[in-house]
């Protein structure tokens, strides 16, 4: 038994199917053989009209029109059968014109079209005929239409309505008596046109919608589609009205929109009211609409529960911001109606009487209000903030001045609390239309306005606070970026600084438990969202020092509650910029004659002293706070306490400068184990200790000593080459700076212990077999640094010693039984040409130069 059912159902899904699949084949075969009947009844009807033969031609034309009572064809098919009769239709009219050939007056003709006996072809006729007695003047063209719009009712089954209305709005079209018509005066004025269009089209609206009412539900979603396909056909006479010449202000506005509103009133239909009033927003003038506004928003709420009116709204205001763009005699009449409140108030009304409307609509319907307030009232930031008010009130959102004081009067009142209507809960948007809209809303304040004055408004966060933390994490990411494409620094003190990292705490801060909110952002995007924070450091700058330092510590204040991950990223634009602070103080000071006192002491010493101290504090504490993060990379910090070092060097403040080294040498010491990564470590604490002049003979020893004895200790031999040599600088201090170092011998010595290292490589490669270019390259690297030495004029390196290893040089590559590899000739030929060049100077350095032989 269960077989035979399971077969017999399998039996009826298989029909069922076929059924579904044949649908459209037989609406095919249904317009194919309607066609072939239009086709055949037309040929006997162009043959009558040959003949002259009016009967023969209205009865073969009455045949042919019959064919359009099919009930069978999808609203699809049968605008194609209509579209094929009203082109044979056209033959009919021009016989009609032609009074010789058929010897009838156009009132005969008139009357005699109507013995047909089917109502729809005989109205068919009826309306071609009337066409050509409005031509002749035979007929005034008010009294003619008004016939055949009355007469038109005969028809009530709804697509065959809407065809036959649409046929009479197209033969009527050149035809209605406007203003400065050939019809006008005695067939009518431009009054009697619009009653005319006006009535076509409450008449075909009621069809439309009887559609809707014309079967069961199972079949509904297939009328509501059919429904839209022939929405048009009803627009299209109010775009007929637009064209009409004598279409005023005064007309719209007295009959045209009190009509068109009380028939989308009136026919309370889902798909109708917001279709008719958009098309009556796109049809007519912008003028129009901006004098009629009152009359427009008082109708919305009059509307159905369940229509969308809030996207009817925002298109009414996406097309006034359109029209005010590039337009100030729009601006002009915008603000002299009150336009925004109108619209405003228009909103509020419609979100009060739709409690069901949905966050999307309320939404859109806002953002369109935010897109009229940039348009038109750029210089209005108030209105941005009460459209935002506005906003966060229709979305239930937290706060607001209107909620609290309504609460405090019904307190004083001493009404019951339970009997107060409270608001709903907050409707929180997490979907993607609505997280869009969202986003838009917020976003075009940023993008009209200075980014702190819209992040200082009132509602601006109230309306932030409807986003859920992963579409907040996107809001703060496009404020970061607006702040950061600022023409000039956005953020210039730490009020507006405070203000700014409420609003981007989520990209600043961890949640609870460490790094909290950090763990569910890929890395990638968690990587560029905080170099865009990092950033921001550099937006946020002030030309007074006092303030900038302000801004300073409001920044580290915040950053130092992110967490390590985060603090690898933000800590290092916070030291560079708290440098570049340090240096303009120092120049000013050096400007203003602060160090008159003489030396680099005299730049603490001064005004600026004190507030140089309180940077150089604020340094330590943000680059200790790097070095000591557990994912912190360690050179970065290294590098920043060296940087600090020369500052502090700079400012004449030498225990804070030495503290500065030693931090730098621990974390070389502790941290960094990588074989190169410790050569570029130890090139970079050489650089910065050579450039140092302010240290006592006691610190700078120290120094130096810690720095070449790290050298000293490189694991491989060519490292400890260069770095030895690297140290040659820390005994021979800039040529420009008062008290640096010149001991030529500790040069030598330098110079000479790095050669007897890579005197050592050649002799491991001679016995290894391998290896001898790499000694070559250091010998080489060796001999530019006692050149160096040598144009800087230090007494302990003469000609004597280059012309030595020169020939040391010359004899190896000559002993190279492979040859030597491109890069090592061509280091060692740019060498050569350097010591000619010096050669033909002449003068001091050219006698010097001259006792070498190449």
């Amino acid at each position: 038994a269960d077989r035979g059912w399971a077969a017999g159902a399998g039996r009826a899904t298989a029909r069922m199917a076929t059924v579904n699949m044949s649908a459209q084949e037989e609406q095919d075969k249904w317009l194919a053989d309607a066609s072939s009947l239009v086709k055949q009844y037309a040929f006997y009807m162009k043959r009558a009209l040959d003949d002259n033969n009016l009967r023969e031609a209205l009865k073969q034309g009455s045949l042919m029109l019959g064919e359009l009572r099919t009930i069978a064809l999808s609203p699809q098919k049968y605008y194609e059968l209509y579209m094929q009769v009203w082109n044979e239709l056209r033959h009919l009219e021009a016989f009609f014109g032609e009074k010789d050939r058929h010897g009838k007056s156009n009132l005969e003709l008139y009357e005699l079209v109507q013995h047909a006996g089917n109502i729809l072809p005989r109205l068919y006729l009826l309306i071609t005929v009337g066409a050509v007695y409005i031509k002749s003047k035979e007929g005034g063209a008010k009294d003619v239409l008004r016939d055949l719009v009355e007469m038109a009712k005969g028809v009530q089954q709804p697509i065959h309505g809407l065809f036959l209305r649409t046929y009479l709005s197209q033969a009527s079209k050149t035809l209605l008596p406007d203003t400065g018509s050939e019809y006008e005066g005695s067939g009518g004025d431009v009054n009697d046109a619009v009653e005319f269009v006006l009535q076509n089209f409450t008449e075909m609206n009621k069809l439309w919608v009887r559609m809707q009412h014309g079967g069961g539900n199972r079949d509904r979603e297939r009328r509501e589609k059919e429904r839209r396909e022939l929405r048009d056909l009803v627009g299209k006479n109010l775009l007929v009205l637009t064209q009409l010449e004598g279409m005023t202000l005064e007309l719209y506005k007295g009959t045209v929109l009190p009509r068109v509103l009380e028939q989308v009133i009136n026919c309370k239909d889902d798909i109708a009211q917001p279709y008719l009033l958009d098309a009556l927003i796109q049809v007519f003038p912008d003028e129009f609409h901006v004098r009629t506004l009152d009359a427009f928003l008082e109708a919305c709420p009059l509307l159905k529960p369940s229509v969308k009116i809030g996207v009817v709204l925002a298109s009414l205001m996406d097309r006034l911001s359109s029209a005010a763009q590039g337009a100030p005699e729009m601006v002009a009449q915008f603000t002299e109606l009150d336009a925004f409140g109108k619209l405003s108030g228009g909103c509020a009304s419609v979100v009060a009487s739709q409690p069901s409307m949905d966050a999307h609509d309320r939404l859109q319907m806002h953002a369109a209000l935010m897109g009229f307030v940039t348009a038109v009232h750029r210089d209005r930031l108030d209105y941005v903030d009460g459209v935002l008010c506005a906003c966060a009130d229709a979305l239930n959102a937290a706060g607001g001045e209107k909620k609290e004081k309504a609460k405090m009067e019904n307190t004083e009142n001493g009404e019951n609390a339970e009997e107060t209507e409270e608001p709903g809960p907050p409707m929180i948007v997490s979907d993607n239309k609505g997280v869009r809209q969202l986003h838009a809303l917020l976003t075009v304040p940023l993008d009209t306005y200075d980014v702190v004055s819209v992040l200082g408004l009132s509602n601006y966060p109230r309306v932030m606070s409807l986003l859920q933390p992963v579409n907040l994490r996107r809001m703060a990411r496009t404020i970061v970026e607006s702040v950061i494409r600022a023409p000039d620094a956005a953020i210039t003190d730490a009020a507006q600084a405070e203000t700014l990292f409420r609003f981007i705490s989520i990209l600043v801060k961890d949640g609870e438990g460490g790094m909290g909110t950090s763990d569910d952002v890929d890395d990638e995007d968690f990587e560029e969202e905080q170099n865009l924070v990092a950033r921001l450091v550099h937006a946020t700058r002030s030309d007074d020092g006092d303030t900038q330092y302000r801004l300073l510590v409001a920044s580290r204040k915040h950053f130092g509650q992110g967490g390590p991950r985060r603090l690898r990223h933000t800590l290092p634009p916070l030291a560079h910029e708290a440098m570049r602070l340090g240096r303009s103080l120092i120049a000013r000071a050096r400007e203003d004659g602060a160090d008159a006192e003489g030396g680099e002491e005299g730049a603490a010493a001064g005004p600026m002293g004190p507030a140089l101290k309180k940077i150089l504090q604020f340094l330590h504490q943000t680059v200790s706070a790097l070095a000591d993060a557990p994912v912190s990379r360690h050179e970065p910090a290294m590098r920043l306490f060296l940087e600090a070092a020369l500052l502090a060097d700079a400012a004449g403040m030498e225990p804070i400068a030495y503290e500065f080294f030693e931090k730098a040498m621990t974390i070389y010491e502790d941290e960094i184990s990588d074989s190169a990564a410790q050569r570029s470590a130890l090139a970079c604490i050489a650089g910065t200790l050579h450039q140092c002049v302010g240290f006592t003979t006691e610190s700078r020893e120290a120094l130096v000593h810690k720095t070449t004895a790290y050298s000293a200790r490189l694991l491989k031999k060519p490292d400890q080459v260069r770095a030895v040599a690297d140290c040659a600088h820390l005994f021979w201090g800039p040529e420009d700076a008062p008290g640096a170092a010149r001991d030529a011998a500790s040069v030598v010595t330098c110079l000479k212990k790095a050669l007897k290292i890579a005197g050592g490589v050649q002799a491991a490669a001679v016995g290894g077999h391998a290896g001898g270019g790499d000694a070559l390259a250091l010998f080489i690297e060796v001999l530019n640094k006692y050149l160096y030495f040598f144009d800087a004029g230090c007494p302990s390196v003469d000609a004597s010693v280059l012309q030595g290893l020169l020939e040391i040089i010359n004899g190896e590559l000559a002993g190279e039984e492979h040859g030597v590899t491109p890069d090592i000739q061509a280091y060692y030929g740019a060498t050569v040409r350097h010591i000619k060049h010096q050669k033909l100077k002449g003068g001091e350095i050219g006698a010097r130069y001259e006792a070498i032989s190449l």
